[in-house]
């Protein structure tokens, strides 16, 4: 029963850690189930904390499904949110550092 319960508490703190990493570096998880991948990102379009959206790639598609320009951390509550939901319909989601593509120089944003 210990080796039950220090296995959970392991698992939670390292699921834990991902996400602290990935909201101080900009967050991005990936989900997968199947062969269905999920990408839920946190984008800082200008560099910095404000202004920021949360992007969802699905089949290759990108779209913004929330910004803020006034609220820090709405993003990632946000982003955090959608990405439990994603898990309750049985995706695996990973925190991954997110590139910000202000600045990589994509364009496109």
């Amino acid at each position: 029963m210990k080796q039950v319960l220090v296995g959970i508490i392991v698992s939670v703190l390292l699921l834990s850690s991902q996400q602290l990493l990935a909201q101080e570096q900009g967050q991005s998880m990936h989900c997968q189930l199947g062969d269905a991948v999920r990408v839920v990102e946190v984008v800082y379009p200008k560099g910095g904390e404000l202004p920021c959206e949360v992007q969802y790639t699905k089949d290759g598609v990108t779209a913004v499904l929330w910004q803020a320009s006034n609220e820090a951390g709405y993003c990632q509550q946000q982003a955090a949110s959608f990405a439990d939901k994603l898990r309750g319909y049985g995706f695996e989601c990973v925190a991954m550092p997110a590139a910000n593509k202000a600045e990589t120089g994509d364009a496109s944003q």
